[in-house]
């Protein structure tokens, strides 16, 4: 799956959010016609040298008055002279940030007139053209004059869907000013996200930096992006395992990856989930699955809740006490004052990586692991905390002992599952 980047309109306004530079993947950065000034420019720069962004110019009409959202009759000459000046004003104090300029689009009502009209298109990108080179990607829409001028000078061209938008039955923009011209609830531009990415018409998507909300859109709409592009590695020709991004809820992950028709086996850590199936009848790509997940509405059911009896009277203990500087009666008492959640399920058949554990009392695993830890052991490695479901080897510090806890069940296997809220209470 080819991946869709997320291009923001950036350095129109003087208090921006420079939290849109960290979800954008390109920046177009409003150099002079419709906004921003030598400041705004140098500042948007620095801050995509800051979180990494790809600068891009977005020239306009020059036509502040009206933040280039109005038509303006201007001759094609004229019009290639205004885009070259504004890109040149970037791209100088680009190269004293040292961030190059690589992307260019067109603004508000240059960009739907120059899509019209093949001349003012050619203007635009010769503009473009004379001040930043060949070497740059175009941003434009679809179809239209802007992707053959494009195309003919040479251009790498990206195709451009909206997800702050509204669109009509056609697929064209609500215009501006219209009822559901601009979108400004996240589930919506989630939704729009997903469909366009997946509609295999776009290579990048759009959220506007002053849409209201924009952050959050601009959070939102990213998500979904980086789930769709999530980098997958054969293992085989019956299995694959996907890298999750932290935002993914495991449980989620889990139930989703394994209805699909297809899909043998699902193993879900907390980095990896690795899908098993037949490869005579290989299922759905699982990033449209998961991106699909990110748009749900509907939450899923609550997760079980265990109380899990526990005695303090682990061997390790008093060393552990003792490393982190607290009593070991303090230990118990952070150990059991947080509630935990099953974050993956490994290395034997129901133990359950429970976290996270309080930092005060978060301690490395064994160098030499025992071997032989006794079943329903407490123990604690790192920010992790897990209870032994039978008698094993094992690294971890032991601090307690399960009372009257049954690990597995004969009707529905293990008790502590990907998801499962865990709280342990202290008994004497």
């Amino acid at each position: 799956m080819a991946e869709c980047l997320l291009n923001i309109d950036l350095g129109e306004l003087p208090d921006e959010d420079e939290r849109l530079y960290t979800y954008a993947q390109v920046a177009n950065i409003a150099c002079g016609g419709h906004a921003g000034d030598e400041h705004s420019m140098l500042r948007a720069l620095e801050a995509c040298a800051r979180h990494g962004t790809r600068a891009g110019a977005h020239p306009s009409f020059e036509d502040r008055a009206n933040f280039g959202r109005q038509e303006v009759q201007v001759a094609p000459e004229v019009l290639r002279g205004q885009v070259a000046a504004q890109c040149a004003r970037l791209m100088t104090l680009a190269t004293d940030v040292g961030v190059p300029v690589r992307y260019a689009k067109p603004h508000g009502a240059l960009y739907h007139a120059a899509n019209r009209e093949p001349a003012l298109a050619r203007a635009v990108v010769d503009g473009v053209v004379e001040s930043l080179g060949t070497g740059i990607t175009f941003i434009g829409p679809g179809s239209g004059a802007l992707r053959e001028a494009a195309r003919a000078m040479g251009l790498a061209y990206a195709r451009e869907g909206f997800a702050d938008r509204g669109t009509r039955p056609d697929g064209s923009l609500i215009p501006r000013g219209q009822p559901g011209a601009v979108l400004t609830d996240p589930s919506v531009a989630r939704e729009n996200a997903l469909r366009l990415a997946l509609g295999g018409t776009v290579d990048t998507l759009c959220v506007h930096g002053d849409s209201p909300g924009a952050v959050e859109l601009a959070r939102e709409v990213r998500a979904v992006l980086d789930v769709l592009s999530l980098r997958t590695e054969p293992l085989g020709e019956g299995a694959l395992r996907l890298v999750l991004p932290e935002r993914l809820e495991r449980r989620g992950v889990l139930e989703s990856l394994k209805a699909e028709p297809g899909v043998v086996d699902v193993v879900v850590g907390e980095e990896h989930a690795c899908v098993y199936f037949d490869p005579a009848a290989p299922p759905e790509d699982p990033r449209r699955v998961l991106g699909r997940l990110v748009v749900a509405s509907t939450p899923l059911t609550e997760p079980p809740f265990v109380v899990v009896r526990v005695r303090y009277d682990g061997p390790d203990l008093p060393r552990v006490a003792e490393r982190v500087g607290l009593a070991e009666d303090d230990v118990a008492l952070l150990h059991a004052s947080r509630e935990y959640t099953v974050r993956t399920v490994g290395f034997l058949p129901g133990f359950a990586y429970l976290g996270e554990v309080d930092s005060r009392i978060a301690v490395p695993r064994l160098s030499t692991p025992r071997p032989r830890v006794p079943a329903l052991s407490v123990g604690i490695a790192g920010r992790r905390t897990g209870i032994y479901p039978v008698a094993s080897p094992g690294g971890w510090n032991l601090i307690a002992t399960a009372v009257d806890f049954t690990a597995f069940r004969p009707d529905s296997g293990a008790v502590l599952g990907l998801g499962t809220r865990v709280l342990f209470e202290r008994v004497d």
